[in-house]
């Protein structure tokens, strides 16, 4: 092996726009770290004989994204098991919450990869509900990006911006969109969907704990005990139908105000929409979403783990928005309400205070936007928990 501060990180994608906004992230921060990078993209996982690369003995470490790294070949050998006869760390980065993601490994273990999820909650479930003992990291998001990065922040131009509010949220998750969850519980047995359905109701409002708990309780309380895979595929249920409810839920009360949402599903407009809906997917795709950061006032974001800085978060700091975020525990600690970012929750009127402020207070807008611009390159806030990639390659 390579010395490993003079060996290459490979970091390996699919050709998606997605990954390719990731790779560019943290190749960005190895960049700063003085750390020496490749790239191998591919089309889809399968024979993939640019890996090889990989195993010629100049690498420090590989990094893919879910699972697939774990779907590729050389000739009649698993890449993943390929990289572990020659020591080689192998790290798969998983952006969604391990319960939709896990259970499409099929060659990863304990021994020949290493994980990195997006929170330490994540971290905690996947020790407990995935693969007890395996290597485990996290990142509290994917990263800022270029795109959404501008130079300085004056009042002129932060009020010239055209939008005053931008909301990009899709509802479709994983696991397909709500009507998919549904059946998802209805295939359930009875006491099992009737604990699902229970834990989905108390997981909607809860911004402060790990959600998997609501199923562990309701199950407790049913004397029910679930081996992981099902765990895994019960509390993905959970998860998908919390986050749609709470996109919804926004959507209901954003529609009320002249701002801009962006979705994957587009609902019918009620008479009092003053909200503009898009779909075209070249005006919702991520490069373009990251560069009108830019020209917008705020941005609005949500988190999957209540102990997760969304990457929407930073950059809108990173553009000089006022960022919207929910009044969970890790905001609470970078942030301050109303002097740098502006907080809401699911069971009160906040929501619509913060949106009302952003659309009709500009000069307040501008404030909070620009004490949130002063944090973009606070080491809390960019590439928080980058430097658990590095210890996870034992750089």
């Amino acid at each position: 092996m390579p010395d490993r501060q003079t060996g290459t990180f490979y970091v390996c994608h699919l050709a998606h726009e997605h990954d390719r906004t990731y790779t560019e992230n943290l190749c960005e921060y190895l960049e700063r770290a003085g750390l020496p990078y490749g790239i191998v993209e591919f089309e889809a996982p399968g024979q993939r004989p640019e890996l090889r690369q990989c195993l010629d003995g100049s690498a420090s470490a590989v990094l893919g994204f879910n699972s697939q790294l774990d779907h590729c070949w050389l000739g009649d050998e698993n890449f993943v098991v390929a990289a572990a006869r020659n020591n080689l760390p192998v790290i798969h980065w998983l952006p969604d919450h391990p319960s939709a993601r896990w259970p499409d490994f099929t060659h990863a273990t304990a021994e020949n990869s290493r994980f990195l999820v997006m929170s330490e909650f994540c971290k905690r479930y996947f020790e407990r509900y995935c693969l007890p003992h395996a290597r485990t990291g996290w990142v509290a998001a994917v990263g800022p990006n270029w795109r959404s990065r501008i130079d300085a922040l004056s009042r002129e131009a932060f009020l010239q911006r055209e939008v005053r509010c931008l909301i990009p949220l899709n509802l479709r998750r994983v696991g397909g969109t709500l009507a998919d969850a549904g059946e998802r519980l209805h295939s359930l047995e009875p006491g099992l969907g009737e604990a699902v359905a229970e834990a989905t109701g108390h997981a909607r409002l809860d911004l402060a704990g790990p959600l998997e708990a609501h199923l562990a309780a309701a199950l407790e309380r049913r004397n029910r005990r679930l081996a992981d895979r099902e765990f895994n595929f019960c509390f993905q249920i959970v998860e998908e139908a919390t986050q749609i409810w709470r996109r919804q839920r926004i959507f209901d009360i954003a529609s009320r105000f002249p701002v801009l949402i962006q979705s994957d599903t587009v609902p019918a407009p009620a008479p009092e929409t003053a909200a503009t809906f898009s779909d075209d997917p070249w005006l919702c795709s991520m490069p373009a979403t990251l560069a009108r950061m830019r020209s917008c006032r705020s941005v609005l974001s949500i988190s999957y783990a209540s102990d997760m800085l969304h990457d929407r978060t930073e950059n809108g700091l990173n553009a000089g928005c006022a960022v919207i975020v929910e009044d969970t525990p890790i905001h609470r600690q970078l942030f301050a309400d109303r002097r740098n970012a502006l907080f809401f929750r699911y069971d009160d009127d906040s929501l619509a205070h913060c949106l009302d402020l952003v659309c009709h207070r500009p000069e307040e807008t501008y404030a909070i936007a620009q004490a949130g611009f002063a944090l973009r390159d606070d080491p809390a806030v960019r590439f928080r928990g980058f430097e658990n990639i590095l210890r996870l390659a034992d750089l």
